[in-house]
């Protein structure tokens, strides 16, 4: 089955690679799936990429293959990249980690999505790595911008969530969508209502959905733990939305 995975025929329509996850119990072998991520053909790659995402720690020596489909010229690939960086990623994998945040970027947006969700879903310790690593990479840009306000508002969750949403750049604002969806015991739904108002539609949009999708980790709870004045939105002139 693999061979007929590195040779994908015109009509497949992705069947091939979930009875291959279904033969092996969800566990493709390191060498296989290497195989697949490398492949000089883009179905591939794609395949590859997708399988990965079943996958956690036990691809981490091939964090690198998933950072290099960052690159690739197939958005789904760009996004499956993203999230399996996410799963398997370690403390030593700064660069790569880096490298998934620049997909906030991206000009696709269902990639751009896929970076929002890496952000909301990140461990405190990926985040932090992917963040300085980041600006470091890319000094001058909205990513050391983002580094900046993390560091001035960094005993303040509000005021940092509140000037990322603010800000003028559309990629330090992704940011905070992210942000604003992070589980913090509980799901601050308040920080959410202020992306929902952004005048950003991107971020309105992506917003509204984590409320009629619950878009938001699975152990989450939704609650405010805001006092009632200060559960209004920035732009609403202290009307709920």
């Amino acid at each position: 089955m693999l061979q007929r995975l590195l040779s994908p025929s015109d009509d497949d329509d992705g069947t091939l690679a979930n009875d291959f996850l279904g033969e092996l119990g969800k566990t493709v072998p390191l060498e296989s799936l290497r195989l697949l991520l490398t492949s000089g053909n883009a179905r591939t790659r794609a395949t590859g990429a997708f399988l990965a995402t079943f996958q956690n720690q036990n691809i981490s020596s091939m964090v690198g293959e998933l950072a290099a489909l960052l690159a690739d010229d197939n958005p789904r690939t760009r996004f499956d990249a993203v999230e399996s960086i996410l799963r398997c990623s370690t403390r030593g994998d700064g660069d790569h980690l880096a490298q998934a945040l620049f997909a906030l970027a991206d000009e696709h947006e269902g990639v751009r999505m896929g970076a929002i969700q890496f952000v909301r879903f990140a461990k405190d310790w990926q985040l932090k790595f992917a963040r300085q690593r980041a600006a470091s990479l890319r000094p001058q840009t909205p990513f050391s911008a983002i580094a900046g306000i993390c560091e001035q508002w960094r005993n303040d969750s509000s005021g940092t969530i509140r000037a990322m949403l603010d800000h003028a750049e559309p990629v330090v604002r992704r940011y905070g969508l992210g942000l604003a969806g992070r589980a913090r015991f509980v799901v601050v739904d308040a920080y959410v209502e202020w992306a929902q108002a952004s005048a950003d539609s991107e971020i309105s949009k992506l917003a509204t959905d984590c409320f009629e999708h619950k878009q938001i980790s699975q152990h989450a709870v939704w609650h405010s733990s805001l006092p009632a004045a200060t559960r209004t939105s920035p732009r609403s002139n202290g009307q709920r939305r």
